[in-house]
């Protein structure tokens, strides 16, 4: 299990990120999705993970990983331990599960963002049965190599407006085989994540993104 260090957010997983489950983590830009998924890949570097972080947009930066390590006082040569895969087309990112079962070494996968490219280059509405079918296949596969390996996998993802609605991309092809989601907004002044589903009552809880990272509002 690896925790995310939102104390009020691991509380509401239990704990942290289970094996062999996907976390969905979704919300519009500029919300701390990617950090967060950095953040959680600092505490799987000192638990000894060996971790894959697959990177569709172009937007990985190690310096802000190395940040966060620096005010742990980690090794930095423990980033020597993050495999980053730069993906720049679907057919390159569905490749990627077979290279994945080939190195079964890595004890966490990063998905960051794993909707784009597929709305990118099916972004015709007559192309829209396609893409979906396509996606559904990729995210089926993810879900078995998460569970025949025992592995974390995290995955990001983004919002689009409908009937003003936020909603989030492909959200009904994701939300199959996603086991637990997390939302992240910003309401005014505030960062607000909140954990899905929910079976009781709201789990929500409020952070901030600093150069340490994402912590704990209260």
């Amino acid at each position: 299990m690896i925790c995310t260090s939102i104390k009020k957010l691991d509380h509401f997983l239990n704990g942290g990120i289970k094996e062999g489950t996907i976390l969905d983590i979704f919300g519009a830009s500029a919300t701390g999705k990617t950090q967060l998924t950095m953040q959680i890949c600092v505490n799987a570097l000192q638990e000894g993970r060996k971790i894959l972080f697959q990177d569709t947009t172009g937007e990985f930066r190690p310096e802000r990983m190395l940040e966060i390590m620096k005010f742990r006082g980690m090794n930095p040569n423990l980033l020597d331990k993050v495999t980053v895969g730069r993906i720049t087309n679907t057919s390159e990112q569905i490749q990627y599960l077979s290279k994945i079962k080939k190195l079964e070494s890595f004890s966490l996968i990063v998905v960051d963002n794993v909707t784009d490219l597929f709305s990118f280059e099916y972004s015709s509405g007559k192309n829209f049965l396609e893409k979906n079918i396509l996606f559904m296949n990729y995210m089926h596969e993810l879900s078995l190599t998460a569970f025949n390996y025992k592995i974390p996998i995290v995955i990001t993802n983004m919002i689009r407006k409908k009937d003003d609605l936020d909603i989030e991309n492909l959200d009904k092809s994701i939300s199959m085989f996603t086991h637990m989601k997390i939302k992240l907004k910003k309401d005014g002044n505030r960062y607000v994540g909140e954990v899905i589903p929910s079976f009781i009552q709201k789990q929500e809880f409020s952070y901030f993104i600093t150069a340490k990272g994402l912590i704990d509002a209260s």
